[in-house]
């Protein structure tokens, strides 16, 4: 009998170590350019947040299967140039999105959307650290407190312009503001990158202290809820440092990954581990003969660390992403790496519940540039398609032959499935046919019986509308 459990024991191990689904895409929907932040969802698949060219550049949320195909995607658009930098599924299957709104005018602002698990907008709330710029900039720019309260950080430029601050803002769940601060600890600027929660209810911040016009150190703040600093700490390795990524680890001390300068043109990987007051216990560079820097860190199930950034590739130096997992101790245990002939760059990283890993960044293939997604398995490999990105679902608007003598088809792609509609505009301004179409679809438009001349078609998917231009003979 006891062998018979330990022979059903032993296929099951088996079995789920051979489950791991792993694939690695370009994902082009919607002209999404970049994926700044991916979690695993409750219900095994993926979700990204990113930038969006479409109309400029707009924030882009994109879900995924398990295996990495789109259920959907949405683009949210504002005033200028916005772009969102952090995404967290809510209990009750929602999500909460931190971006960046109108950066391109003077008074930018954290931006939060609350949407339902279809990804539609329940509600957003613009949040400002004070008269001036409030810039999202990372992504790792928001953490939550048992889904309650969330805190946010970045870089504030005060109007007039002097030296930048780091800053923190918290909220509550409906979008209500708590607290603001922004911290002016050097006179060369402070430059936040990454927010965390702390077990005790409180959050830690990772930035660049400036230590000069040309310098600058990694930075630690440790705050309560509101943004009320318990201490500071300042780490000086080299002429450059900065911070791009923290977390509390299970000992209740911190590590934070970033970049240090190693010679005059190259930057590396960089860990710094603290113990629970921000001391340091020990440090790690992780490459010392090519240029690289770790944007996101996080701790395994195995108490080390998973780590993900850039490197340079020699020798045009384009970057490729690079994955990086070490022991407890931040001994390199194994190194991955992704990407082609154009600059990749990994942006986040997090374990997955299979064991493997989930990276988001951009990358680009062939003439084609998008969102890259990796997931691998627990040793960071991609068992099928590796090194060979796939296009996925990319946006299409046609309307042909044009000009027409009145029949036409419309042809759309990388939209929204749900809610999307085809009109057609005289000059006036008057709808003279509507219909619904569908993602990856083709419609015929029968409009023989109208005057020759020029008219708008109008494709309206969710909150967007895009317009192309038809003439009749």
């Amino acid at each position: 009998m006891r062998l018979l459990i330990f022979l059903i024991g032993f296929v099951l191990l088996n079995t789920s170590s051979y489950s791991q689904n792993t694939f690695e895409k370009i994902i082009d929907t919607l002209a999404c350019a970049s994926a700044h932040c991916v979690q695993e969802t409750f219900d095994g698949g993926y979700v990204f947040c990113g930038k969006s060219d479409l109309g400029g550049n707009d924030v882009i949320i994109v879900k995924l299967d398990s295996i990495g195909t789109i259920e959907w995607a949405r683009v949210y658009g504002g005033p200028s140039i916005e772009a969102a930098s952090y995404i967290e599924q809510t209990p009750d299957s929602g999500y909460i999105v931190n971006a960046l709104y109108d950066g391109g005018g003077l008074n930018a602002k954290s931006w939060l959307l609350r949407l339902d698990v279809n990804g539609d907008t329940l509600w957003t709330q613009t949040l400002s650290a004070g008269f001036g710029s409030t810039i999202v900039n990372n992504a790792n720019s928001m953490a939550s407190i048992n889904n309650t309260i969330y805190g946010m950080t970045g870089y504030f430029k005060p109007q007039p312009i002097t030296f930048i601050s780091a800053y923190f803002i918290s909220s509550i769940g409906n979008g209500i503001q708590l607290a603001n601060k922004i911290y002016n600890y050097s006179p060369f600027g402070t430059e936040a990158y990454a927010i965390n929660k702390t077990f005790d209810g409180g959050f830690i911040i990772s930035s660049a202290y400036g230590t000069s016009s040309s310098s600058n150190d990694f930075f630690l703040i440790r705050t309560d809820a509101f943004g009320d600093t318990i201490w500071t700490r300042t780490y000086d390795n080299s002429q450059n440092d900065a911070g791009k990524a923290v977390q509390q680890t299970a000992d209740s001390g911190f590590i934070v990954a970033g970049y240090t300068r190693y010679s005059i043109a190259a930057n590396n990987v960089y860990l710094i581990k603290t113990d629970s007051v921000g001391d340091t216990l020990w440090t790690k560079q992780l490459i010392d003969t090519i240029s690289g820097n770790a944007t996101s860190v996080y701790q395994t199930s195995d108490g080390g660390y998973i780590v993900v950034g850039v490197i340079a590739v020699p020798p045009s130096n384009t970057g490729d992403i690079y994955l990086i997992k070490t022991d407890l101790n931040g001994d390199t245990i194994w190194t991955r790496q992704f990407g082609g002939n154009s600059p990749d760059l990994g942006f986040f990283v997090r374990q997955t519940n299979d064991g493997g890993y989930i990276v988001s960044g951009t990358g680009a293939l062939g003439s084609v540039y998008g969102a890259y997604i990796i997931k691998t398995d627990s040793m960071g490999i991609v068992s099928s398609g590796t090194g060979i990105a796939e296009v996925n679902n990319p946006f299409v608007f046609d309307v042909y032959p044009n000009p027409s003598t009145g029949v036409f088809y419309v042809r759309v792609n990388g939209v929204a499935s749900r809610n999307s509609s085809i009109s057609v505009y005289n000059l006036g301004g008057h709808t003279i046919y509507s219909t619904m179409i569908k993602n990856n679809a083709t419609v015929q438009i029968d409009l023989s019986g109208l005057t020759g001349g020029l008219y708008a078609i109008s494709l309206r998917s969710d909150n967007r509308t895009f317009t192309r231009k038809i003439i009749l003979h």
